[in-house]
């Protein structure tokens, strides 16, 4: 019988030891917090990079929108979606940004918005020194021209407590994402102009962005 509740005992504290730490910031706000998006903050922007034999494209997308539930204590139980409008993307051509809009590629007519939605948070480290900032791997749906696929991304939230000068701007607590990763066109049925990706159009696009919200 001592034998057996040793072990278990040795058990129990192996498990405890192995597990994996729960990634917290160090704020004031406890429990699970709602955030908006806000561009009174700053302007939220995905951009991206086509790279082509032919032509390198970098574009943007203002306008994006979003919220999400963070929890300060455990950030793996991160949810949201953001949402960025297809009409409103720019390519610093006003005849190119009608192509890219149009049928032959994201359709906004047909396919108005791209969205990314939350499904898993994982891999959370905060910064040990500011304690206000962490890095996150994130698996979520992107969906794009009507076709969703998963993609993992790496992302950094940094934490502002508010204060009386933020409220003039936007309440409560001001939240900062940024992320990147790649895509294939590919992968979301955007052929375009025959002969186009792969010679003007890069067959994969990079993709980051810079995020801004508050907590209510």
């Amino acid at each position: 019988m001592k034998k057996v509740f040793v072990s278990a005992a040795a058990l129990v504290a192996l498990a405890l030891i192995s597990s994996p730490a729960v990634a917290q910031l160090k704020v004031a706000k406890r429990g699970p917090q709602a955030i908006t998006l806000n561009k009174k903050i700053r302007k939220n922007t995905m951009e991206w990079l086509s790279e082509a034999p032919m032509e390198n494209i970098k574009g943007s997308a203002p306008g994006v929108t979003g919220t999400f539930t963070v929890d300060p204590a455990d950030l793996t139980k991160t949810t949201g979606k953001i949402t960025v409008p297809v009409k409103g993307m720019k390519t610093g051509n006003p005849i190119r940004d009608g192509h890219l809009q149009g049928a032959e590629w994201l359709d906004s007519k047909k396919y108005p918005n791209v969205t990314f939605e939350i499904r898993k948070v994982s891999a959370c480290r905060v910064d040990a020194k500011k304690g206000n900032k962490a890095k996150c791997k994130v698996a979520g749906t992107f969906t794009c021209h009507g076709v969703g696929k998963a993609v993992t991304t790496d992302v950094e939230i940094s934490w502002k407590t508010g204060n009386a000068k933020t409220a003039r701007k936007a309440p409560g607590d001001w939240i900062k994402i940024k992320t990147k990763f790649v895509i294939a066109l590919g992968d979301y049925k955007v052929k375009g102009k025959s002969g186009v990706v792969g010679n003007k159009v890069g067959k994969t696009i990079k993709i980051w962005g810079s995020l801004y919200g508050n907590t209510k």
